[in-house]
C-alpha cells in the first residue's frame, strides 16, 4: 500500500510540474506576442500620426472654405441679414485678426487736375494740386466728417487732422465749383484665423480679405487664394478696376466644440468708388507675415515685369509700380492719365460669439 500511495504522489506531483510549465509556457508566448505587437505599434505610430494630421488638415481646409463662402455670401447682402451654421472644430479653433491689413487707394475723378495727396504720422494730410483748383477737404473719419478750406498757392498745404484712424479714412477734394475732384481712402481690415492642432505643430489658415493664407506647421506663410482685385481691358479700350474689401469683425468669444455654431451678420455694404477714374495709386500691407505683401505686389505687377524684360513696343495696359519698380510706393494702373471705371466696395461682416 505504502508503495502505490507513493507512485501517486510522484505522478500527481508531475502533473503538477506540467501544468506549471505550461503555463508558464504560455505566459512566455503571451509576452512575445505583447513585445512584437509593441514594436509593431512604435513601428507603425508615424504612419498613424500621419494619417491623422492629413485627416485634419483636409477638415481644416473643407471648414475655411465653407467660412469664406458664406463670409461672401453675408457680405454682400443688406444690412441685418445673417446666417448661421454648424462647423466640425474637433481639432481646430477660431480666432480673430484684428487690422490685420490696410488698404490705402486714391485716384483723380472729375475735372483735370492732378492731386498728389499723402498721410504723414498717421494725422498730417499733404495736398499738392498741380493746377491749383483744390478748395475744400473733407475728411471722414471713422464715420466722423470734418470739413476744411485750403487757401490758393502753388506750394502743397498741410492739414492736422488731429489723430490717426481707427478703421477707416476717406478723404475727397473739391474745387471751388464743387467737383469731387479727388477722393483718398485708408481702410484697415480685420479677419479670422483657423488653428488646427497636428502631431507636428500647428497648422494656420488665415481668412482676410477674402483672400485664404495658409501655414503648415515650421513652414512659411503660402497664399491658397488672392483678394478680390480685377482688371479688365474690353476691345473697344474700355478699362475696368474693380476691387471688393472685406472686414470681418468678431463681437464675443469664438464658437468652439466638435459641432460649433458659428453666426454671420452683414452691417451692409459700401460703395468707396463707382465712377471714371485717373492716376490710380493703392497700396496694401499685409501684417500677418512680412512676406505676404511683397507677394501680393508680384502678383499684380507681375505683367508690367514681363512687358519690360521683353522690350515690348506696344503701350502697356495694366498694374504697374507707382514710382520705384519694387513696388514699394505702391501700384498703378497703365497708361495713368486714361480714364477707367473704378468700381471698390467695402464688404462688413461681423462674427457673433
Amino acid at each position: 500500500m505504502e508503495g502505490v500511495r507513493c507512485e501517486t504522489y510522484a505522478r500527481r506531483i508531475a502533473d503538477e510540474d506540467e501544468s506549471v510549465s505550461e503555463i508558464i509556457g504560455v505566459v512566455m508566448l503571451l509576452a512575445m506576442v505583447i513585445s512584437i505587437l509593441g514594436l509593431v505599434l512604435v513601428a507603425l505610430q508615424p504612419y498613424v500620426n500621419d494619417f491623422d494630421d492629413n485627416k485634419n488638415w483636409s477638415v481644416a481646409r473643407v471648414t475655411a472654405e465653407q467660412i469664406q463662402d458664406r463670409i461672401n455670401l453675408v457680405g454682400s447682402a443688406a444690412n441685418g441679414t445673417g446666417i448661421a451654421f454648424t462647423i466640425p472644430l474637433i481639432s481646430s479653433s477660431l480666432g480673430s485678426m484684428g487690422m490685420a491689413e490696410t488698404w490705402t487707394i486714391q485716384a483723380d475723378l472729375e475735372g483735370h487736375d492732378r492731386v498728389f495727396l499723402s498721410l504723414e504720422n498717421g494725422s498730417l494730410i499733404s495736398l499738392y494740386s498741380q493746377n491749383e483748383t483744390a478748395s475744400l477737404v473733407t475728411v471722414e473719419k471713422d464715420g466722423l466728417l470734418t470739413s476744411y478750406n485750403l487757401s490758393s498757392g502753388p506750394d502743397a498745404q498741410i492739414i492736422d487732422i488731429n489723430r490717426t484712424h481707427e478703421k477707416s479714412l476717406i478723404i475727397n477734394v473739391y474745387n471751388s465749383e464743387g467737383e469731387n475732384i479727388h477722393r483718398y481712402i485708408s481702410i484697415r481690415l480685420s479677419g479670422i484665423i483657423l488653428s488646427t492642432r497636428m502631431n507636428v505643430g500647428t497648422h494656420s489658415m488665415a481668412l482676410i480679405n477674402s483672400a485664404r493664407l495658409e501655414r503648415m506647421p515650421n513652414e512659411q506663410w503660402t497664399i491658397e487664394t488672392w483678394p478680390k482685385l480685377r482688371f479688365e481691358d474690353s476691345s473697344a479700350g474700355q478699362q475696368r478696376v474693380s476691387l471688393t474689401l472685406t472686414d470681418i469683425e468678431a463681437e464675443g468669444s469664438m464658437p468652439s466644440g466638435n459641432s460649433a455654431t458659428l453666426e454671420l451678420l452683414s452691417k451692409g455694404p459700401i460703395s468707396l468708388f463707382d465712377e471714371l477714374a485717373r492716376n490710380l495709386r493703392f497700396s496694401m500691407v499685409n501684417d500677418v507675415h512680412e512676406i505676404i505683401t511683397p507677394q501680393y505686389i508680384a502678383h499684380w505687377s507681375g505683367d508690367y515685369s514681363i512687358h519690360n524684360a521683353i522690350s515690348s513696343s506696344g503701350e502697356y495696359r495694366g498694374f504697374g509700380p507707382w514710382q520705384r519698380q519694387s513696388g514699394s510706393d505702391g501700384l498703378t494702373l497703365f497708361p495713368s492719365d486714361n480714364k477707367f471705371l473704378l468700381q471698390i466696395n467695402l464688404q462688413q461682416v461681423e462674427v457673433i460669439g
